[in-house]
């Protein structure tokens, strides 16, 4: 389904409107993750997972400095940390815009809040569904949980392990966003939504089947 079509489509109603810069509070307020028991836990656990591997990982780097005042571990979890905050960022996105461009989506841009730490590409005015907006809201979370795995395990035994460390660890954090749009779908499972951005509103839109009267 195309914008046009989608605006033209009588049996379509609007059922929210996000502001990009809003997107944490929306998600907040309206409790579509507190109140998700499938998405949000997978985010939890995530999550959690990416806390202990830092914890874990930042304990083994330490020692051997408190032991042999060794620091090619600690630079190496160094080097992961500056990676995370920076190129891991414009990484991310360029997961995502990989991911629209395969579920057929153009008219990508990208946009940020660095007061908020908050960065997005836009589809302007591509229609999505709950399938399609799947592949682009995972994508990232993916690739980078698999190539950071993969990173740690083949460099286990070496200062370069420290450096996937935190990119684990953290980017599960980064995802967060991701996973509580993933929530606002599965929360409405009789609903059949579909979204799209309006880039020059800074919105994004949600729409779905009127309900029967």
């Amino acid at each position: 389904m195309t914008y046009e079509e989608l605006k033209q489509n009588s049996e379509l109603s609007e059922i929210a409107v996000l502001e990009h810069k809003d997107l944490k509070k929306m998600l907040i307020e309206e409790k579509e993750i507190s109140n998700n028991a499938g998405w949000a836990r997978v985010a939890n656990m995530y999550q959690i997972a990416g806390i202990l591997a830092f914890v874990l990982g930042g304990f083994k780097a330490f020692m051997p400095f408190f032991i042999h005042r060794e620091t090619a571990f600690l630079i190496w979890l160094g080097y992961g940390l500056l990676f995370t905050f920076s190129l891991l960022i414009v990484f991310h996105e360029l997961i995502h815009a990989a991911a629209y461009r395969w579920v057929g989506a153009k008219n990508l841009s990208f946009g940020m809040n660095l007061k908020k730490f908050m960065f997005w590409v836009l589809a302007d005015k591509q229609v999505l569904n709950y399938e399609q907006f799947k592949k682009v809201a995972l994508a990232p979370a993916i690739v980078v949980t698999v190539l950071s795995i993969l990173g740690m395990a083949i460099f286990y035994t070496q200062p370069y392990f420290y450096f996937f460390v935190p990119v684990f660890a953290f980017h599960s954090l980064f995802c967060g966003g991701d996973f509580g749009l993933l929530c606002f779908f599965q929360n409405r499972p009789n609903q059949e939504i579909v979204t799209f951005d309006v880039k020059e509103e800074g919105k994004t839109y949600f729409f779905a089947k009127k309900e029967n009267e």
